[in-house]
């Protein structure tokens, strides 16, 4: 399931609320790139000694998907989207090519037009994949409550994807931010928790259970975390990432 290697971006508790604000879109595009890596599998024609029309253009929709994905590996955004939607030409019913151009549209900023195939994908075909991606695009938008309920479709369809658990984690935090609401830090301390179980190399999941943490019971109960993450990227060699959570710890030990 090569749609399912992407990383996602920032978020800081109530203290930071307007950096929150300001860096979540950012953080949910970079979490979400590792899903489209997952996505390139070639897509497999049979070959018959005879093509009737419907198996050219099923070859030719085919076409234009691996294509997509390919310019998508080059982050050539809009021209997979074109890409895309020349395969929705030839099959307007391709769940594949709606799913992967919902993602496509959500990454370009158009949310209306993700929201719209990833629906269509799933009147077609709901799987986990789908419910996943929707998720995404309703975090980006701040309808958490509908990020939570498609990120637990997704678990329902796959109890061990670690990343559904990270982000519908995520998507608590954020929910319980914006509402004061702490028993939602809690459910997401759970998600936290069981997508390192899953995954004990998803830093991520590390650095957020840290500010779960935090916001449950002080600073001193999330730092752990923090500081593993800081480390961790470190020691990949992820500058971008280690000063993030650099700051997040700077943060969280000042404010919290």
């Amino acid at each position: 399931m090569k749609i399912r290697n992407i990383i996602i971006v920032l978020m800081i508790f109530l203290s930071f609320r307007s950096y929150v604000l300001a860096e979540q879109k950012q953080y949910i595009q970079v979490m979400h790139e590792n899903k489209y890596q997952k996505q390139s599998d070639t897509v497999k024609t049979k070959s018959v000694p005879a093509k009737s029309q419907q198996g050219l253009n099923n070859e030719e929709c085919n076409r234009y998907i691996n294509e997509a994905l390919k310019q998508i590996d080059q982050n050539n955004l809009f021209g997979a989207q074109t890409s895309l939607t020349r395969a929705l030409d030839i099959n307007p019913n391709n769940v594949k090519a709606l799913k992967i151009r919902g993602q496509v549209k959500n990454r370009l900023g158009d949310n209306v037009g993700a929201l719209q195939d990833l629906n269509k994908a799933i009147s077609l075909k709901p799987d986990g994949d789908c419910y996943y991606a929707r998720g995404v695009v309703k975090l980006s938008t701040q309808n958490y409550p509908e990020a939570v309920n498609d990120f637990s479709k997704a678990i329902e369809e796959n109890k061990s994807d670690d990343m559904a658990y990270h982000q519908r984690g995520y998507s608590y935090c954020l929910w319980g931010k914006s509402t004061g609401n702490n028993s939602y830090f809690a459910a997401a301390l759970y998600d936290f928790n069981k997508s390192i179980s899953l995954n004990p190399s998803n830093t991520e999941s590390y650095l957020y259970r840290g500010m779960a943490k935090a916001e449950l019971k002080g600073a001193n109960a999330g730092l752990a975390d923090i500081e593993y993450a800081m480390n961790e990227y470190q020691r990949i060699g992820d500058s971008s990432a280690y000063q993030r959570s650099v700051e997040i710890y700077n943060w969280i030990k000042k404010d919290y």
